[in-house]
């Protein structure tokens, strides 16, 4: 006889990505440029809270893309060696819902087509990697 499933057991999510990613752009950009850029995008919802150096760019329905600024220094040697040997100037910290993958991607990577860099994920390898294709 099969064993029903346990409906209160949590489920992995179906993308095995990360939640937490850097956005390292080689250029100095702004909070408020990337907001000027998204706000006129069709399809999106944005909100920036300039004093706060934050903001979320949401796909309505499916998740949001939350951006943070911070220090050129991810705190430790390697690192910060990363953002030395590919010539980092900015870094956002990023968030996204691991379930809303698929819908943010594309924003993530109009973001890259548009002011450069690349988005990483916050791991030990700085894998997986979403730049403008």
């Amino acid at each position: 006889m099969k064993r029903k499933k346990d409906a209160r057991k949590p489920v992995k999510p179906a993308y095995d990505v990360p939640a937490d990613w850097w956005y390292l752009i080689p250029d100095q950009v702004s909070l408020r440029q990337i907001y000027d850029l998204c706000r006129e995008d069709e399809g999106l919802r944005v909100e920036f809270w300039e004093e706060a150096g934050a903001m979320e760019i949401e796909v309505p329905g499916a998740g949001s893309l939350d951006l943070e600024e911070s220090p050129c220094d991810l705190g430790d040697e390697e690192g910060n060696g990363f953002l030395k040997e590919h010539g980092i100037s900015t870094v956002f910290a990023a968030t996204i819902r691991q379930d809303a993958y698929e819908a943010l991607r594309p924003v993530m990577e109009s973001l890259t087509g548009r002011l450069g860099g690349f988005f990483c994920g916050d791991t030990a390898d700085f894998t997986p990697v979403i730049k403008n294709p």
